[in-house]
């Protein structure tokens, strides 16, 4: 849970804001696009690992670089200037980029192995665990800013999740052999029997449909999440006339808590969902078009804090679904023995997006001066994704089931 701090990283732009007095987003955002660019390679070193030699090694790794990167970032609250301030910023985002590389290209080996029957339901569980992390973590955070100050506050959570890299990810995660199967299987709807090589995936119709619409929705993702607390204070406190203060460090833990367990449901629902219904290719179109238009919803009540709550839930729920079943697909279309390096070689389409979204978001904003044009971008993306999917299904190898 606590690896995927990311989703809470927005709740720190508004403090380092005010500590140097900075008016625009963008120059904050930009770690996120710098920590991005650590995942898109080492996702993919974790996953030729993971696919060798098991998980212990990334998840060992994984641990050292999230500890390294939250405790450089602490170091840049030594200086007063950003120019100086913002070296640490960037570089220690980085580093915990990579951590977070190592990890997200072990766990989808662990899962894809282990649950051949159920992809679905087994990413929606673990993606369900990462997605309600802001439930604890937004809080904590909140409470460690406030009673601990900004550089503690980043020690913290990094040895918290070097710890649980540690204590769960090398002492107890470890892979079964490529071609074991529980006792009694059944291969799901839309699942092969055989297993593709990542030279024979690359040219099967499927990995590109998915590349495609893992690249889009993730840009609109990513265009949300990472700028989503200042999305919030400028609906509310900017346009409604909250308090600032109250907003950033009441409102916002609240909203990203609510949304945290609409996340999670999502991943673990639409995991569910994908098994019953037959396969990724029948799923996506649903999970897409939710999304747009609830981002839509989103920001005609984003003013209102009762509605952005309920309708924050929502949009949260169907962005839940996306990555768990986005993981499953890989298994089910490609088989396990590679799962590894086809899931992060597909995964650097999310990783590109997200060098692009959070800073593009922002730069919309600081240009704009409203997420108007992002979240208006974030909802085609995902409309246009779920037609991609519907026109793609007909082409796909395998047609008769899917």
């Amino acid at each position: 849970m606590f690896v995927m701090i990311t989703l809470i990283w927005s709740q720190f732009y508004p403090y380092i804001m005010r500590f140097y007095d900075l008016d625009e987003v963008a120059p904050i955002a930009l770690s996120v696009s710098i920590s991005a660019s650590g995942m898109l390679v080492f996702q993919i070193v974790a996953g030729f690992i993971a696919d060798r030699l098991g998980p212990k090694l990334p998840m060992a790794l994984a641990g050292v670089c999230f500890l390294a990167g939250m405790s450089v970032i602490s170091w840049m609250f030594s200086y007063e200037s950003w120019e100086a301030a913002r070296v640490y910023w960037y570089a220690g985002s980085f580093i915990a980029g990579i951590g977070a590389g190592f990890y997200v290209g072990t766990f989808p080996v662990v899962i894809g192995r282990w649950f051949p029957d159920s992809p679905g339901r087994a990413f929606g569980i673990t993606i369900f665990g990462q997605n309600i992390s802001p439930l604890i973590t937004s809080p904590l955070a909140a409470y460690l800013i406030t009673n601990t100050g900004l550089p503690n506050t980043f020690v913290s959570l990094g040895l918290m999740i070097f710890a649980l890299m540690y204590v769960i990810g090398v002492v107890f995660w470890r892979t079964p052999p490529h071609d074991w199967l529980p006792e009694g299987f059944r291969p799901p709807v839309e699942a092969t029997t055989a297993h593709f090589s990542l030279s024979q995936a690359v040219k099967d119709v499927r990995f590109w449909i998915l590349f495609t619409v893992m690249f889009s929705t993730a840009l609109g993702w990513f265009l949300i999440l990472m700028n989503i607390a200042t999305i919030i204070i400028e609906g509310l406190a900017e346009k409604a006339g909250m308090d600032y203060e109250y907003v950033a460090g009441s409102f916002v833990p609240l909203f990203m808590s609510v949304t945290a367990i609409g996340n999670g449901v999502g991943a673990l629902a639409w995991g569910v969902i994908n098994d019953r219904i037959g396969g990724p290719l029948r799923t996506l179109p649903l999970i897409y078009a939710i999304g747009g238009i609830a981002i839509i919803l989103f920001y005609l009540v984003y003013t209102d804090p009762l509605l952005i709550l309920l309708v924050g839930a929502l949009l949260y729920f169907a962005l839940g679904g996306e990555p768990a079943v986005h993981f499953a697909a890989v298994p089910t279309f490609f088989g396990r023995k590679f799962v590894g390096r086809i899931t992060t070689v597909l995964n650097t389409s999310v990783m590109t997006s997200a060098i692009i979204g959070p800073y593009l978001g922002a730069f919309i904003r600081d240009t704009t001066g409203s997420y108007f044009y992002s979240l208006l971008i974030a909802a085609i993306l995902h409309i246009f994704s779920a037609g991609v999917v519907l026109l793609g299904r007909k082409y796909a190898r395998g047609d008769e089931n899917v």
